[in-house]
Formats: structure tokens, sequence, C-alpha cells
């Protein structure tokens, strides 16, 4: 889809359209904190509603109180939508332009109907469904993939091809809850307070826009730095952060709410599985790097064109950045697994101001973006593997 967008509408248009999709996953990508909210609060809740079978007890009245996350995503998704378009003024025209700026919109509708998505993805991962998961995520690709692709070979407008990147979100959601209508209903009520539920969502939230300015809205952050008059370098920058990334963040991004309820089913088990997994993606992300150093650049040109210009030293280090972003993705299922959410918020807020900071710096936008995205994952990284070590092997809350 990347491809077919950048050769269809060329660098410019394509530097619209990944402003437009930065900014609208942006708000996904905060959004998230939502899903792994939701995964951690079902998950909890299953493992004590399965310790309370084994005991042939029933869940003590102190706890009897219920909120169902479905309602709960209902108002979330009316507060997003209202957010999103009361702040347009101040985003949408510098990074969109004048004649984008009415893309807010659908910015708005899509983060809307993302939220009960997220909602519902976490429910699914926490009580272990993991087939309407998989599906709703698989669904979700597809569609947006056949959409874009339909919308293209007619035009390449944008206000087409924004309602094909937003319609996927209620039609996947739609497809599976109809496959497990009341498991999905009644695996969504959680022994825990709305007011609880706002706090801990808050808190994840927090950590997820941290998250989402590292990654999602990075195109977004860069369109400040470039200027809304050149799309042409933008376009190129976001097409290499796109793609230097997805071999790592794609899969890890999935299965982050799998992370996390497995934290919390097996927490005797964390360290061994986080340091397996960084191995691995150091591993993955060694021989990236080596490929793209030996071949990117010629590989880059000969698939998109001499309008691509950036050289292999650039694709190396994002490359890089796309592992050290991995690495926290993991350690922060890790840490949010045993409620501590303030530690998870820091180490991914602490990332983002890094990022931000550094982008400030008198360099090429090409080194300045590799740079900022691989230093600001370090610091989070080291927060929380910090955090993890002091901690050891207990269960403590005390932070959470």
């Amino acid at each position: 889809m990347t491809w077919r967008v950048y050769t269809e509408a060329g660098a410019a248009g394509y530097g619209v359209f990944s402003v437009f999709w930065s900014a609208l996953f942006l708000v996904v990508g905060v959004l998230f904190g939502l899903q792994q909210e939701a995964t951690r609060a079902t998950a909890h809740t299953e493992r004590e509603r399965a310790a309370n079978t084994e005991r042939h007890a029933t869940v003590s009245a102190a706890r009897t109180r219920s909120t169902s996350l479905w309602i709960f995503a209902a108002a979330a998704a009316l507060l997003v939508g209202l957010l999103v378009l009361a702040t347009s003024p101040l985003w949408a025209v510098p990074s969109l332009g004048a004649q984008n700026a009415g893309l807010a919109w659908f910015v708005a509708a899509g983060a809307a109907l993302n939220c009960v998505v997220a909602a519902a993805s976490g429910v699914m991962a926490g009580s272990g469904m993991w087939r309407q998961l998989a599906a709703t995520v698989a669904l979700d690709g597809i569609l947006r993939v056949v959409g874009v692709t339909a919308v293209l070979s007619v035009t390449d407008d944008i206000v087409p091809l924004a309602i094909a990147v937003i319609a996927p979100f209620p039609l996947s959601l739609a497809i599976v809850f109809l496959s497990a209508p009341r498991a999905l209903v009644a695996n969504a009520r959680v022994p825990i307070t709305a007011r609880e539920l706002v706090v801990n969502t808050g808190r994840t939230m927090l950590a997820a826009s941290a998250t989402a300015v590292l990654i999602n809205g990075f195109p977004l952050v860069l369109s400040f730095f470039a200027g809304p008059d050149n799309h042409a370098q933008l376009g190129s920058l976001v097409l290499a952060v796109t793609l230097t990334r997805a071999p790592i963040l794609v899969p890890l991004t999935a299965l982050s709410s799998f992370l996390v309820s497995r934290f919390s089913h097996h927490p005797e088990r964390t360290g061994r599985t986080v340091a397996y997994l960084l191995l691995l993606i150091a591993a993955v992300i060694a021989v990236l790097c080596a490929a793209a150093w030996l071949w990117g650049e010629p590989v880059m040109r000969f698939v998109f064109g001499p309008q691509f210009d950036l050289d292999a030293g650039v694709l190396a280090a994002l490359i890089a950045s796309s592992g050290l972003i991995g690495g926290l993705f993991v350690s922060g299922s890790a840490v949010l697994a045993r409620n501590l959410h303030g530690l998870y918020a820091a180490g991914w807020v602490a990332a983002s101001l890094v990022t931000l900071a550094l982008l400030f710096l008198p360099l090429p936008l090409p080194q300045r973006a590799a740079l900022a995205l691989a230093a600001g994952p370090a610091v989070g990284l080291a927060t929380h593997l910090v955090a993890l070590r002091m901690l050891g092997g207990s269960r403590s809350t005390a932070l959470a």
C-alpha cells in the first residue's frame, strides 16, 4: 500500500497522505493505552475468577461492583472525537496545509471509532480470545489495503483515500463481534469501578501518548520541522522510517497485548521472557542493519524511483532505532503487567521527551530524525529495565 500511494500520488502527494495517516494513527496510538488497560483489567479478572473457581469460592462482595468496557469505550469515543475537532485549528493547517485542513474531520471520526476497537481488542487479549483478536487485526489490515488500492485505481484524491483508511475500524470489529457476541459482552465486565478505570486508563494513555509520538505520530512531528511546503523531502524520510520499522514494530505492536496478558498470568517468568525477547530483537536488528548498509540505498531507489534520496547510513540508523523502540514495547509490557502504571508511563514519557528535544539539534533532518529516534527509546528502555531490576521478582504495586 505504501508503494502504491507513493508511486501513484508522487512524493508530495504521499507527504500529505502520510501526515493525515500520522495524525490519525497518532491518536490511535494514544488509544492503545485504552487497549492495554482493558487487556490488563480483563486478564486480572480472568485470573481472579479462575483462582476463586479452584477454591470453590465466589468473588468477594467488596469486588462485585463492575464496569462494562463497552460502555466505557463508547464514552471515550465521544470525548476523543470532540477533542480532536477542538484542537484541529492548532495542527491541521500547519501540518496539512490550508487546502487539506478538512481532513481533521476524518481524523476525528477514525479516532472515535478506534476507541471501541481498542477496548474490544483488550477484552479479547485479556480473556484469551486469540482467534477473534487475530481476525480483528487481520481484517483491519486487509480491508484497508483493499480499500486504498481500490480508490487509487480510480483517483488519488485525498478524501476518498481518507474514507478508505478509517472504514476498516468499524467493519472489522462488526464482523468479529458477530462470531462471539455473548462472550465479548460478558468478558467486558471487569470488577473495577469507573473511577479506577479512568485513573488507570489515564496513566496508560499518558504512556501511549509518548509511544504515539515515537511511532504513529512521528511523521506528523517531522512535518512541523520540515514545513508544510516541503512534502516531497518529508515523503522520502517518512517512507524510510515506515519501512525500516515494519519488520520489528508491526509484530511487536500486534503482540504487545499478548505480552501484557502473558506477564500478568505468569509473573514468575517475566525476567527470563524479557531477556529472551531483547536478545531476539538485537539479533534481527543486527542482520537488518547489515543488509541496509550493503544494499539499502540501491534497492530503495530501484523500488521507489530516483525521488527517494536517503543514504545507507541513515537507513541503517533508522533500523537500529526501531530495535530500541521494540525493546521498549517488551519492557513496558512487563512493567504494566505488574500494575506499575506510573513506571510504565515514566519510561515512555522519558523516551518521547528526549526524542523531541534532539529534533531541535542543528543537523540535516534525516540525521536528526535517526539520532532522536535512537537516543529517546534507549533512555526509556533503560528506565524500565532498571525498574524491573530493582523490583526483582516482587509483585509490589506500590507505584501503581
